[in-house]
């Protein structure tokens, strides 16, 4: 607890949700990438195509969308926290 009674622990927490959260967005990302690569057999394909076809993939995937949300909103708390951090440091 810091100074003012506020339970500091939560911004171990936040890191650890956001780590979730980006380890989920880059499984779906690399299965949206196998994907397009085992369907995807056109003779102008260059990687740059190749990437644009797997970010419209994501950006149609709902599920990636939701955890994009919820990544924004996790790094806005993290960002918040600072003065929690600096608070909990300096209390003995």
């Amino acid at each position: 607890m810091n100074q003012d009674g506020v339970e500091v622990q939560g911004g171990a927490d936040n890191r650890r949700e956001l780590e979730r959260l980006r380890a989920r967005m880059a499984e779906i990302k690399q299965e949206l990438a196998t994907d397009v690569d085992q369907k995807w057999g056109s003779p102008f394909r260059t990687q740059e195509l190749f990437d644009l076809k797997v970010k419209t993939r994501l950006s149609s995937n709902d599920e990636y969308r939701s955890l994009q949300g919820r990544v924004r909103e996790a790094e806005a708390a993290l960002a918040a926290e600072p003065d929690t951090a600096t608070d909990a440091g300096s209390v003995s």
